[in-house]
């Protein structure tokens, strides 16, 4: 009996395994525009994107890493416990912040964050997303190693399967013309205070597709003011119409009293 149970065991390990195995999606974006994977958290898009302004002023990025073979890092204004580049553009951000970033796809709202990539051309301008884990938390500027520290875990890529991304810097031109955009399912934060803080994890590079160039910075792709639709400005419009109207009436009328 107790053999027979062994056994089971073993088989249930290796269906669990094999299962892993068999969900595991690598989004390649060095030869393709776009792809996708579904794990426990929805559906996350990724997609290349032609070069977008991202020079000083024109963005304002929230977190950016560097270093050499394998980089990781989160955005805090706490301190730079990874590979978190110290300065202004690595720095606390708050749900409504991420909430300004809301886009629809196909009936699903989605959060939008951009990448620059700043990789060498030639045989090294290939990188890879490992891992993009979102936390968030009351309390703002953490500082830690232990991610379960950072609070409520509401997403992670790898969730039922080593999920992978590539990228290859070369397709644009560099750090300052953006790469790609990360569609993050908004369903994985349902219940999320907007005063929360987000903590973005980030770990790219593996031992084929190393890190060996400059800073990757990421930013939130926000929402512009919608311009109005034809029907709000109608109003609008007949006011306007009215008013000129009322003015040109009375300029005759006095024209007619003076002759």
């Amino acid at each position: 009996m107790i053999k027979r149970n062994f056994t089971a065991a073993l088989v249930a390990a290796g269906m669990l395994v094999i299962a892993s195995v068999a969900q595991a999606t690598v989004v390649d974006l060095i030869n393709n525009d776009s792809g996708s994977f579904t794990n426990p958290y929805g559906t996350s898009i990724f997609e290349f994107t032609q070069p977008q302004p991202t020079g000083t002023g024109v963005i304002d990025p929230f977190l950016r890493i560097q270093a050499n073979g394998m980089e990781q890092g989160y955005n805090t204004s706490g301190g730079t416990p990874f590979d978190d580049k110290a300065g202004p553009w690595t720095h606390d951000i708050q749900f409504s912040d991420l909430q300004s970033t809301a886009v629809n796809i196909n009936g699903t709202t989605y959060f939008k964050i951009m990448v620059d990539l700043n990789e060498p051309n030639g045989a090294k301008s290939t990188i890879s997303l490992e891992n993009l884990q979102f936390y968030t938390s009351a309390q703002g500027s953490k500082t830690t190693t232990d991610l379960s520290q950072l609070g409520t875990l509401r997403y992670s890529m790898d969730a039922g399967g080593d999920n992978q991304v590539l990228f290859d810097a070369a397709r644009n031109h560099g750090s300052g013309s953006g790469d790609a955009f990360f569609y993050i399912p908004a369903s994985a934060f349902a219940g999320t205070n907007p005063n929360d803080f987000v903590y973005m994890y980030v770990q790219m590079g593996s031992a084929d597709e190393t890190t060996a160039g400059g800073f990757e910075e990421f930013t939130l792709v926000r929402n512009l003011t919608p311009v109005p639709e034809m029907s709000a400005l109608f109003p609008i419009v007949g006011l306007l119409v009215a008013v000129g109207s009322t003015h040109i009436l009375r300029r005759r009328r006095m024209a007619r009293v003076s002759s």
